[in-house]
């Protein structure tokens, strides 16, 4: 990462950041203190899984989802780590698996669709192992052909009700 791609980074994160500040200040002035206080524990919760990714010992990967939004234009993932897991041992497999799984969907999307995506990280069975449970909310084309490409490309993918695909991904 040049410096260029640094300051890129420090500058949507800053927006990020002052629109979540503009959030709390409109709670506030309105008296909307459950609002408020469910605002703020969303923002505990984001700075939580992102300590937890910026220590995971991994490089790529972290920058890779923490720069997500900003990158693709249909999608808006957010994130969570299960536990301390060391990602470092898996870091470049991780993110060609992201990107694989993200120029599939492209694939199959259907325009001007808004994906919104949650993954999990957790510690697979022993040490070495990683699981990533992926679920994505929003329509695609010719679902079964794209089942049968995501799970080609080493992903386990279930498509419910042709609005929410889920991939399971085991890395050892």
């Amino acid at each position: 990462m040049d410096d260029k791609e640094i300051i890129t980074l420090l500058r949507h994160k800053r927006h990020d950041w002052m629109n979540q500040i503009q959030l709390l200040q409109g709670y506030a002035s309105l008296g909307k203190q459950e609002r408020l206080l469910d605002q703020i524990d969303d923002i505990k919760e984001e700075a939580e899984n992102e300590r937890r990714i910026l220590n995971s010992d991994a490089v790529v990967f972290p920058i890779w989802l923490i720069s997500f939004n900003w990158k693709y234009d249909y999608y808006r993932i957010k994130y969570s780590l299960s536990d301390e897991v060391d990602l470092s041992r898996h870091d470049q497999k991780l993110t060609a698996y992201g990107e694989r799984m993200i120029e599939l969907m492209n694939d199959y999307r259907v325009a001007d669709e808004l994906y919104e995506g949650t993954v999990q990280i957790y510690k697979g069975i022993d040490e070495h192992s990683l699981g990533l449970s992926w679920e994505w909310e929003g329509r695609f084309r010719h679902t079964e052909t794209f089942m049968k490409e995501l799970n080609q490309a080493g992903f386990i993918a279930t498509i419910l009700e042709e609005r929410e695909l889920s991939i399971e991904m085991m890395i050892d």
